[in-house]
């Protein structure tokens, strides 16, 4: 038996269960087993913590440090222009916040607070503040947010009270205690002030089930209830301007606040979470499939993400994998697991197979707009 940490109800069995190795969010391979839970009365599923998590994300957990200009592709443009996720998160965080003039805005769980940089570059008149459980990013900060905006593993007490917005982008799903972390921000909140939390919306990245540092998978039900636990009234939850992820507007609230009411209940949210427990038991029946056609034979693995990772990790001691496959312009020239990582139009010529590690509900339309992978004698295998 396990609690929730939104409502604390006690959870049965796991509906998700796979041995070691464990695979996070920055493909670092971990030596514990993926367990997920599936609470029926909130509607929130969550996993098994990580081994020594502070540990992990002070000196482990090094989200786009490999480069200064590393980024995650957000989307594809039709005219073939990359989109990367932190430029769309700025602009979008702007449309949602409203921020009025001279507003006060601390980026919380900021890494190297690429989108908060780019959000000032856009309104200079923003007075902003950066906090992070580890000093490694802080060379990021320096020259744009002032030193006395700037903290490292614990928020200074005289923040407490004095912002206009927090913003904490994919951060609250990493966290032991979602709801003591949404009590925390509330405290830095002047009255009436409002929070903006982006985290995965599981039923739009089916991936993030899987994900070993993601202890917490939110769905609108049980996002609603941690927020009122919290003294949040919740405003928006906008999933459609950032697909597979939620983003999401509440403001800080001094009387007790009612669960606000969302399109899915928490029993429709339950009974989806564990349908995507199964989608994931059906993946790996999936691969064991293509590696039995393909053992020790040359193949790629079409995306150097999640998906892909995980992929690699069940096959990569069965078949031959020859390349990646990723159309982030940032990552063309390097290596993941080894392996060179090549633009989709540099697919090897001795590869028999395609290994698409892209979210399923995408992956279809992403591989059929580009016609070098539908070369003859190339097979497909997907999740």
């Amino acid at each position: 038996m396990t609690a929730c940490r939104v409502c604390g109800s006690h959870i049965g069995a796991p509906s998700y269960e796979a041995p070691a190795p464990a695979l996070t969010s920055g493909t670092t391979l971990l030596d514990v087993p993926t367990r997920v839970f599936v609470c029926g009365d909130c509607g929130h599923s969550q996993s098994d913590e990580i081994p020594d998590i502070q540990a992990f994300y002070d000196t482990e957990y090094r989200i786009s440090l490999s480069s200064d200009n590393h980024d995650q592709i957000f989307a594809v443009a039709a005219d073939g222009t990359i989109i990367y996720r932190t430029d769309h998160q700025a602009a979008l965080s702007l449309r949602l916040l409203d921020l009025p003039e001279g507003a006060s805005i601390l980026d919380f769980g900021a890494a190297k607070a690429d989108t908060l940089r780019k959000m000032v570059l856009a309104r200079g008149d923003l007075r902003p503040s950066v906090f992070e459980v580890s000093s490694d990013y802080a060379p990021a900060w320096q020259g744009w947010v002032p030193e006395a905006a700037q903290a490292t593993y614990a928020v200074p007490e005289a923040w407490k009270g004095t912002f206009d917005a927090v913003m904490s982008h994919f951060v609250i799903e990493h966290v032991a205690d979602p709801v003591g972390f949404l009590r925390d921000v509330h405290a830095l909140l002047r009255a009436g002030g409002s929070v903006l939390f982006s985290m995965p919306d599981v039923a739009g990245n089916p991936g993030d089930m899987a994900v070993a540092d993601h202890l917490n998978h939110f769905s609108e039900a049980s996002l609603a209830h941690a927020l009122a636990s919290a003294g949040f009234e919740l405003t928006t939850i906008d999933k459609t301007s950032f697909p597979g992820a939620f983003f999401v507007v509440a403001r800080r609230a001094d009387t007790a606040v009612e669960t606000a009411r969302t399109s899915k209940s928490a029993d429709e949210a339950a009974t989806e979470a564990r349908e995507i427990c199964a989608f994931w038991e059906r993946a790996s029946e999936a691969l064991e499939g293509g590696v039995e056609r393909y053992a020790r034979r040359k193949v790629a693995i079409y995306g150097a993400g999640f998906y892909g990772s995980w992929i690699y990790c069940r096959i990569g001691q069965d078949v031959d994998v020859v390349a990646f496959l990723d159309r982030n312009e940032n990552l063309r020239g390097t290596t993941h697991f080894g392996i060179p990582v090549l633009p989709p139009e540099d697919l090897p010529e001795g590869a028999e197979a395609l290994f698409i590690g892209l979210n399923p509900l995408k992956a279809r339309d992403a591989i059929a707009a580009q016609p070098w992978l539908q070369r003859t004698g190339l097979d497909h295998v997907w999740l």
